[in-house]
């Protein structure tokens, strides 16, 4: 493959070979090691939060978010996001609720939520950050005053956007983040969570130790969700250069932007308030689910891999399903959208001839329509 779809960023031996040696000279490689008091220092320091708290998986961040918080309510969240964002709940066997999104940014829209249930303070909101764009946290933020429901973020796609001055990670009762391959910033597999709360962030420390204290005792239920020493070894490598990743990622995009600005395309409107995405992915929204298809099969003949992220609504999978649900703006995007390559070695001359063969299979497509 030409350009493949991504390709996770390089990691600097050197300086890996170097943690690792650290870490097998001491023979401490997990359990809440020096390295991984390290990135958590790092991580708070270099996004402006507090209460971080490293985990194995985002997936399993999820989980710990919502034990962490106590809710046992309603779980309302976004049909249109990563099937873990849904998964990790529904392993817990919880019921899911659904609810629209906005037609713009592709978000769950707040204007929406209530549409689905009647809010409590037992409910939880679950509202991903879909490619990188904020929600409108200002508006979740008065529904949470209003009906004192709690609200978690999926913030995998979103490591380091700002919104209204401050890293997207500081908002909501609980913010989580996946750490995986495919990420802009990745432990290769990890994940964190950020809480409002203080109180919340050390009951789901012990959670994370199999409910132990810091006197051993066991005081929580609790699981194995421990970030490893490697792994934390791997972050700190990215963490040297992830300004700069950063910074070319958002090249990237506003080089994809002006290439296919002046043509029919149209992409996710980015939410007001922004003040900086740190981009994870390129993704156009097409006429159809046809143009999609033909689109995503002709470039893929000429070596250019895409992704259809996502493809399906979460409540039209099998899994999912057990009631009509109407979300005419969800339905509205529903399989027609594609992401174009979009990693750390594309250069300029890779996305020109990339928007060039899109524009060009467009063209063709759209004249025999």
């Amino acid at each position: 493959m030409k350009h493949p779809y991504y390709r996770p960023s390089a990691l600097n031996q050197a300086k890996l070979i170097q943690y690792l040696e650290d870490i097998n000279e001491r023979r401490y490689f997990t359990n809440n090691g020096p390295l991984v008091g390290e990135l958590k220092e790092r991580l708070e320091a270099y996004l402006g939060v507090k209460n971080l708290l490293l985990v194995s998986s985002g997936t399993v961040a999820l989980q710990v978010a919502y034990k962490a918080l106590g809710v046992s309510g309603n779980i309302i969240t976004t049909p249109l996001s990563f099937v873990a964002t849904a998964s990790a709940y529904k392993w817990l066997n919880k019921e899911l609720c659904f609810s629209d999104i906005d037609l713009e940014t592709l978000n769950l829209d707040p204007a929406h939520v209530t549409d689905v249930v009647a809010l409590n303070a037992n409910d939880l909101v679950v509202a991903t950050h879909l490619y990188g764009n904020p929600c409108d946290i200002d508006s979740f933020k008065r529904l949470s005053l209003r009906f004192k429901n709690k609200t978690i973020y999926d913030a995998s796609h979103a490591f380091a956007t700002r919104y209204g001055g401050k890293c997207v990670l500081s908002e909501g009762d609980a913010s989580v983040i996946s750490f995986h391959a495919t990420k802009l910033f990745h432990t290769i597999e990890g994940g964190g969570i950020v809480f409002a709360s203080h109180e919340d962030y050390q009951r789901a420390e012990k959670m994370i130790n199999f409910g132990f204290d810091h006197q051993g005792q066991v005081i929580e239920i609790g699981i194995n969700a421990k970030m490893s020493e490697f792994h934390a070894a791997v972050g700190l490598t990215m963490l040297d250069d992830i300004e700069s990743m950063i910074d070319q990622r958002c090249e990237m995009v506003e080089h994809y932007l002006t290439c296919l600005a002046p043509y029919d395309v149209e992409f996710p409107k980015r939410q007001e308030g922004t003040d900086r995405c740190s981009p994870s992915y390129m993704p156009l929204i097409l006429n159809s689910v046809k143009e999609r298809d033909c689109l995503h099969k002709m470039l893929f003949e000429e070596g250019i891999e895409t992704r259809k992220y996502f493809e399906g609504l979460i409540n039209n999978l099998a899994a999912y399903s057990n009631q009509p649900l109407c979300l005419p703006n969800a339905e509205v995007v529903e399989n027609r959208l594609l992401c174009l390559p979009f990693y750390v070695d594309l250069d300029s001359a890779d996305i020109s001839y990339i928007c060039e063969r899109v524009v060009a299979a467009l063209d063709e497509i759209r004249s025999k329509a």
